[in-house]
């Protein structure tokens, strides 16, 4: 007895898909992504203004460390229309994003000129005080610094 040659048969379900069934899951993904892609631009935004603010936050608190563990004074100083910040022996110059806006608020005492300011850690912990707010137009971000205990607090909004 012979066995019956075998045969390949393509079932039409397993063939694949159709042209206009492709067409409607390529109209979808392209409706998903309109709606989606100026989220992901907004939040690439926030992303800027956020890590900006962190960094200087880090900046901030690696000034009032370095100031305790030397026991002397350190400043870091603000330049707010060059939208840039450094404290000597501790951060070198840092260039903000072009996009985002500084606005600081220190004590008089401690304005260097009509744009720039300083602040300053002293060895007990404790700080001149500062209130920085980066904004972007969209998304901001906001440090103080506590003048008692110089803690350095980030409140992204």
């Amino acid at each position: 007895m012979t066995a019956a040659p075998y045969r390949l048969r393509a079932d039409r379900a397993a063939a694949g898909f159709t042209l206009l069934e492709l067409l409607v899951v390529l109209g979808i993904v392209a409706l998903g992504l309109t709606l989606v892609a100026p989220s992901l631009n907004r939040l690439r935004q926030g992303v800027a203004v956020r890590s900006a603010a962190y960094e200087l936050a880090v900046h901030l608190r690696s000034a009032r460390a370095a100031a305790r563990e030397a026991n002397v004074e350190r400043v870091l100083t603000i330049d707010v229309d060059g939208r840039r910040y450094w404290a000597e022996g501790v951060v070198g110059p840092r260039q903000l994003p072009p996009s985002i806006a500084m606005d600081l608020t220190v004590p008089t005492s401690e304005r260097v000129g009509a744009g720039m300011a300083r602040v300053r850690f002293f060895p007990d912990g404790s700080t001149s005080g500062a209130r920085v707010v980066l904004d972007d137009g969209r998304v901001s971000a906001a440090i103080r610094v506590d003048w008692l205990t110089g803690d350095v607090r980030l409140q992204a909004r």
